[in-house]
């Protein structure tokens, strides 16, 4: 299969890295550097967007900001190439596939998968092995096109989970915009309240529970306010949590905060005990 790969970032990049053991993959980055780096990886690299085409499927990995505009430039022109999109929000997505010609086939492609760094120096074949892929359909999605993106999500490593857009959306915010702020809320309240430097007093806890906070402030942001209805309802759920632990704490309530305590362990080990598909 002929993939191109727009955008060779983190996830685009390492998309490319990994489907191309199988696949004949192009890529194309408006950052030439992004671009270099690829080809001194072994990726076949291409000067504009439209180099990309003719395919049998192209991956749109852009920035969140620019996936619909991207989706937009490549549709008039596809042909019967299937457009897939990493986006972590779906409704803009959802709401121009809607709008778009009766041609085009659009699938929502998203990987679970990051790690601090960005770009592509931080790609790896290896990043989405075993990481779920949230498969998407659209009103531009037909059972062919949904085949397609399994096969490439499976053939990059990934473990295929179909949901709706809605869903999609609801799952994102709670599994990362909510640990976003979290782990920021936690980096900022540690280094103002704490004298010294942090890494005097913290262990790898801390460290752990903090790694997402390196996330690049335009994609955090991004992800924080595409998905804002989703996010708030997020952080509304969090708050009665974090409510209960401290009306547990001021009445001394050991029972009550061993009870909240047990239930947040027993979440945690189901993610331990979650079988891989």
């Amino acid at each position: 299969m002929k993939v191109g790969v727009a955008g060779l970032g983190l996830i685009g990049g390492s998309l490319a890295l990994a489907l191309k053991a199988r696949h004949r993959v192009i890529g194309f980055d408006i950052d030439p550097k992004a671009g270099d780096a690829a080809r001194a990886a072994g990726i076949e690299v291409v000067g504009t967007l439209d180099g990309l085409l003719p395919c049998d499927a192209v991956i749109v990995a852009t920035p969140i900001g620019a996936v619909v505009t991207t989706l937009q430039a490549l549709a008039s022109r596809a042909g019967a190439a299937v457009l897939l999109d990493v986006a972590s929000v779906r409704s803009p997505v959802e709401a121009f596939a809607s709008s778009a010609l009766t041609s085009c086939r659009i699938v929502g492609f998203h990987p679970m998968a990051g790690r601090s760094g960005s770009g592509f120096a931080a790609a790896s074949a290896t990043l989405l092995e075993q990481r779920p892929f949230l498969v998407v359909p659209t009103a531009r999605s037909d059972a062919a096109a949904m085949a397609l993106a399994g096969t490439l999500a499976r053939d990059a490593g990934g473990v295929v989970t179909v949901c709706s857009a809605a869903q999609h959306d609801r799952i994102v915010a709670v599994l990362s915009a909510l640990p976003l702020a979290f782990a920021s809320a936690l980096a900022v309240t540690a280094a103002e309240t704490l004298d010294g430097n942090l890494a005097d007093f913290s262990g790898p806890g801390f460290a752990d529970s903090t790694r997402v906070a390196l996330t690049s402030p335009d994609l955090g942001g991004a992800l924080l306010l595409a998905n804002a209805e989703n996010v708030r309802v997020a952080f509304a759920r969090a708050r009665a949590i974090l409510d209960e632990v401290d009306q547990a704490i001021a009445a001394g309530d050991a029972a009550a905060l061993n009870a909240i305590l047990e239930r947040a362990a027993e979440a945690r080990r189901k993610l331990d005990r979650a079988p891989r598909k």
